[in-house]
């Protein structure tokens, strides 16, 4: 989420600067916890060698919702430098630290917002760097004009988690519940699914292939088969005829 040039750092100091963060936030009784690249990079075998692999620049988290200013206070003592600008708009829903290094955090509140809303800050893990592995996923599919970091990350963690009942893994009614209530993301997801069974399709194996494209299928016969909420259906109605999604803001 940042522009310019820069030396980016490796991704082990990425992962060791966020568990940082994640520990002394704990310590004060607020829970952050990893989304984005890292925290597939931390779910995935497949993320962390090619196919698959990729750079990193940053990291981001979540705070649970009502802890933004404990979080705030956590990077502040860690000597992260803060946008008060940004933060000062925007803090109740996202804030920005940079390190000395240059490593800059987007911190979200409660809250992952692009294409779609997905509300992250009520029930974190207790344990663990990242948030569930099935909003992870959630956050990857979510993007209308998809691009080949969110392919990369989608096709990782459907290669290496099991897609299921399990906490462990993609749980199937976790990922589907706020797409029953909104037709929109879902919609969003329904079309990203098939595009990235066809991107894992250039990049992996014949058995690697056929193990995204059933997690993949699992996702979407679940998402159909889902009970839909009638602002559901009344928004299915109208279909594409008018945008069923935001354009993201970056941050500049």
């Amino acid at each position: 989420m940042t522009g310019g040039t820069r030396n980016f750092p490796a991704t082990e100091d990425l992962l060791a600067a966020a568990a940082d963060v994640i520990e002394a936030a704990a310590a004060v009784g607020a829970t952050l916890r990893l989304l984005g690249g890292i925290a597939v990079f931390e779910l995935s075998e497949s993320a962390r060698r090619p196919p698959l692999a990729r750079r990193y620049h940053d990291f981001d988290v979540v705070v649970a919702t009502g802890q933004g200013t404990s979080a705030a206070a956590v990077f502040r003592e860690r000597g992260y430098a803060e946008d008060a600008h940004f933060n000062a708009l925007h803090g109740a829903h996202r804030m920005v630290f940079t390190a000395a290094s240059g490593l800059v955090v987007d911190v979200l509140v409660g809250t992952f917002e692009m294409c779609h809303r997905l509300k992250l800050g009520r029930d974190l893990p207790d344990a663990g760097l990242t948030i569930h592995p099935a909003d992870l996923m959630l956050t990857k599919l979510q993007i209308v004009e998809i691009e080949e970091k969110d392919l990369l990350d989608a096709a990782a963690l459907l290669l290496d988690l099991p897609v299921g009942r399990s906490a462990a893994g993609i749980d199937i009614g976790r990922f589907v519940a706020p797409l029953a209530n909104d037709w929109g993301f879902f919609h969003t997801v329904e079309l990203n699914l098939p595009e990235v069974v066809k991107f894992a399709a250039g990049r992996l194996d014949d058995s690697q292939v056929r193990r995204v494209a059933h997690g993949a299928n699992e996702l979407r016969q679940a998402m159909e088969a889902v009970p839909k909420s009638l602002r559901w259906k009344v928004r299915a109605r109208i279909g594409e005829k008018i945008p069923w999604y935001e354009v993201p803001e970056e941050i500049g």
